[in-house]
């Protein structure tokens, strides 16, 4: 059955039930009432649940189906207002979860963006080992990842965004040669739209516009791959004002909530 999607909010929602990303370790449990995926990996990320229908007769069913699979690891629910409700709430709640960061799902279509001002710097799209660790780098300093990806993560991350027709891409801003801000972006043919990740700017360079070179140069990506839209779950309390100023409007909401290892 063809689906049309028109609303952003359901774009950014339905792109996060394709897991087309995840590494050969992640199962994905895909069925018409819940939709997640596991990993034997204590990483919120790759154990995390992104559908649900809120209307099924047993939450409390569904929820303990996740947690036997999350048990030795941090388990994380993607709720998007939508769907959210007291029912929902407080079945997860038995469940032992909490609501922990709230997000705004915030969008712009690609022909309307105005790209702000920028700071006079080069964008290149990641096309090699070079610059992924530059890219690395970028991530390590704004958000403190601490763990370094080995080569052969490298090597894998390579593969999905060196290709100009791939569906994963990931941009660096250099300035005066040094890396200043990254970010990615997921390609969603089906959906015309962009899903935004992973923006960021080393400390030291932040508000001198890296930042919107990064934006300007996704979206200017996205365009050229005939999407509509691009947007992102933007976390309220830090990166929503941020790319408000950008021009991406909000169109609701998303909670996460989680709960940690069982034994």
């Amino acid at each position: 059955m063809l689906v049309i999607v028109v609303d952003p909010a359901d774009r950014l929602e339905r792109s996060q039930w394709d897991f087309y990303w995840v590494p050969e370790d992640v199962v994905v449990h895909d069925r018409p009432e819940l939709l997640y995926v596991s990993c034997a990996r204590d990483l919120p990320l790759l154990n995390a649940v992104t559908r649900i229908a809120p209307a099924h007769p047993d939450l409390d069913g569904l929820i303990a189906d996740v947690r036997r699979s999350h048990a030795a690891v941090r388990s994380r629910w993607s709720v998007p207002s939508r769907v959210a409700d007291n029912r929902l709430h407080d079945a997860l709640g038995r469940g032992g979860y909490a609501a922990t960061n709230e997000h705004d799902a915030r969008a712009v279509e690609v022909e309307a963006f105005a790209p702000r001002p920028a700071a006079t710097c080069t964008v290149v799209r990641v096309t090699n080992t070079n610059h992924l660790r530059d890219l690395v780098d970028v991530g390590d300093a704004a958000f403190g990842h601490g763990r370094r990806p080995s080569d052969a993560e490298l090597e894998v991350d390579l593969r999905q965004c060196a290709s100009p027709k791939g569906r994963v891409h990931r941009f660096v801003a250099y300035a005066n040669g040094r890396p200043v801000s990254a970010g990615g972006m997921s390609v969603f043919e089906d959906l015309k739209f962009g899903f935004l990740w992973a923006g960021g700017t080393v400390p030291e360079a932040e508000g001198r516009g890296f930042y919107s070179a990064v934006v300007a140069a996704r979206v200017a990506w996205a365009a050229a791959r005939g999407l509509q839209w691009v947007g992102l779950y933007a976390r309220t309390t830090t990166s929503s004002p941020i790319v408000q100023r950008q021009g991406f409007r909000r169109f609701g909401a998303m909670t996460y909530w989680e709960r940690g290892p069982e034994r």
